[in-house]
């Protein structure tokens, strides 16, 4: 019999390369781990967008969050936690390839993907269908979306959650397009109307309640372009989002 204390030591996130579960680590240890060492959401936040507030039922300074739901079309977007250190650099450095290796942290971050899920069954209990938010074919490093997405799947062994089938895509991108880190809300409110052009749908999603996952939330205007595009062009019932990292304002 295997007892607690004859098992390896975890190392706290982001240390994950020289980690002894990097290849065998459940969703459940790599999430609580990560969970113990990343910046939390604010107590007070955005029930929309999880931007923290100064005071409870205060005003969000994000816009969209003073849309309705059918304007922006999404509901609400969780994340796991601030974009800020060490989930910032870690995201950057798997997002930018900044070093040898850095594709690994799509597997991590696959399994904090599932693990948020695990931890928060009752909130996801209605989705019917869970999409990246797709880039471009070729994308210089890597699909770093697609990867992730890829290694949510894997670590879904009992297929307990409904992540679409990366090697059956349903939402797919079908150009490069501009980029919108570090712009304003306008310029990055055209490039998202941009990227949602580009989008294309393989699979019906017609009826179905969908969680989109991205890494990072900023302002939204992807997930109001997107949600637009899976709501009015694939008739979906329904658009949440989930993200690994919400931008403090």
């Amino acid at each position: 019999m295997t007892h607690q204390s004859d098992l390896p030591k975890r190392l706290v996130f982001p240390q994950c390369r020289r980690c002894a579960y990097r290849f065998t680590g459940t969703t459940q240890v790599c999430a609580e781990c990560a969970a113990s060492a990343v910046r939390p959401l604010a107590e007070h936040h955005c029930a929309v967008c999880g931007q923290t507030l100064a005071v409870p039922g205060a005003k969000c300074w994000n816009k969209i969050c003073g849309w309705d739901a059918d304007t922006r079309f999404f509901t609400r977007v969780d994340a796991l936690a601030l974009y800020a250190f060490p989930l910032e650099q870690t995201i950057k450095e798997y997002k930018y390839a900044l070093q040898d290796g850095s594709q690994g942290w799509g597997v991590i971050f696959g399994r904090l993907i599932v693990g948020y899920l695990e931890a928060n069954q009752s909130m996801f209990a209605d989705i019917d269908l869970i999409l990246g938010n797709p880039t471009a074919p070729g994308r210089a490093p890597l699909q770093h979306i697609e990867m992730m997405m890829r290694a949510a799947h894997a670590e879904d062994g009992l297929d307990r959650w409904p992540l679409a089938d990366p090697d059956s895509p349903v939402l797919v991108k079908t150009r490069e397009t501009a980029k919108s880190a570090g712009k304003g809300w306008y310029e990055k409110m055209d490039a998202a109307r941009e990227h949602a052009a580009a989008l294309g749908l393989r699979q019906s999603v017609e009826g179905k309640r969908i969680l989109l996952v991205d890494d990072v939330f900023t302002t939204g205007s992807q997930f109001h372009t997107v949600g637009k595009f899976l709501r009015e062009a694939g008739k979906a019932k329904e658009v949440r989002g989930l993200v690994l990292a919400r931008v403090p304002g």
